[in-house]
């Protein structure tokens, strides 16, 4: 596995959202097709920026791979012209990020589960199933809170915190 610094890691993986966002408030989601703007500049950052660190061989942060997933799936919803994506992506809001956070999370647990602690080896149960668990509880929190986008940002940083608390916990046993 080649080495790259955690920094540089993290950076690559939330700067599909930082462009999400800074396109999204430059351009104004009010605009007709102002949604177009940001998703595809984000969903081109993101496929860069994971492909980028696919090639490296380095392990991708679940919950941030969920996100740029949500970003690529939103992207490709508003370009290819899927019917109901869209709508279903409006109806539910910020809780469709939190969805495809969930199912990457879940479908990362059974292929490896320390790799939602961010753990680059060894299992380290059962801490990895609180983490699987913390990111349903933001799933159904950000459904239910779906109409607040502020919450869903909230929760997301929540996750982060909530791993790292995890993270010392396992290292501690």
């Amino acid at each position: 596995m080649c080495r790259v610094y955690k920094w540089l890691r993290v950076l690559l993986e939330l700067l599909p959202l930082q462009v999400f966002a800074l396109s999204w408030r430059l351009e104004g989601a009010t605009a007709p097709g102002g949604w177009q703007l940001p998703y595809g500049l984000a969903a081109l950052t993101a496929v860069v920026c994971i492909g980028i660190l696919v090639w490296r061989r380095v392990l991708l942060d679940r919950l941030l791979l969920g996100v740029n997933a949500a970003i690529i799936l939103g992207a490709l919803g508003l370009y290819c012209g899927t019917p109901g994506l869209p709508k279903l992506l409006a109806d539910i809001r910020g809780a469709g990020v939190f969805a495809v956070v969930l199912l990457t999370a879940g479908v990362t647990y059974l292929a490896r589960p320390a790799a939602l602690l961010d753990f680059e080896r060894g299992t380290w149960e059962p801490w990895d199933r609180y983490m699987l668990l913390a990111v349903f509880i933001a799933f159904w929190l950000a459904f239910a809170t779906r109409e607040e986008p502020l919450v869903g940002a909230m929760l997301l940083g929540a996750l982060f915190v909530v791993r790292t608390m995890l993270q010392q916990a396992a290292r501690r046993w």
